[in-house]
């Protein structure tokens, strides 16, 4: 759970494109699509390789079982990498793995400078792309695949001027 700052707000809250699920989902499908394609040729396996159809079922689920737990591992990736913009800092959440998650912040008084990355085409048809974050520490943070980036950039560098903007 992310404790918020006295006065801090929620800017903005930025997930991945959907576009970078997707095309992983279509991976998916199509290893569940081979697997539909084989199965009308199990009694033919099983004549040439001497395996009984109960064995070619037993491979099969778990074949299925392994496809459908890839493309929940590409969900979780997915839906739990988030990158939090709020008035007073930015809190990156990077999901890696089912159990593995890695939780960086820093504030937006230390942004020094933010690009934006436009990768391809379909990123500029779809309006995508990566905001890279440099600070006063050694790290740059990276926000790939987000949605409406030149929004996320305006937002970013109008609060860092307020932070650094502070009266006497």
């Amino acid at each position: 759970m992310i404790h918020l700052l006295p006065n801090e707000q929620i800017l903005m809250v930025l997930h991945r494109h959907w576009i970078a699920f997707f095309l992983k989902f279509v991976i998916g499908v199509i290893l569940l699509i081979i697997l539909l394609l084989v199965i009308p040729y199990f009694p033919f396996l099983e004549s040439a390789l001497g395996i009984s159809q109960v064995a070619l079922w037993f491979f099969a689920l778990i074949y299925l079982m392994a496809v459908v737990l890839v493309i929940f591992v590409f969900w979780i990736d997915y839906y739990l990498d988030i990158w939090i913009i709020t008035s007073e800092r930015i809190i990156d959440i990077d999901q890696k793995g089912l159990f593995n998650r890695e939780i960086s912040e820093f504030m937006l008084d230390r942004v020094q400078d933010v690009t934006v990355e436009i990768p391809n085409f379909t990123a500029t048809v779809l309006k995508y792309g990566n905001i890279i974050i440099q600070t006063a520490g050694e790290q740059s943070f990276r926000i790939e695949q987000a949605p409406n980036v030149y929004g996320a950039k305006n937002l970013i560098l109008d609060y860092a001027k307020k932070q650094n903007v502070r009266p006497l």
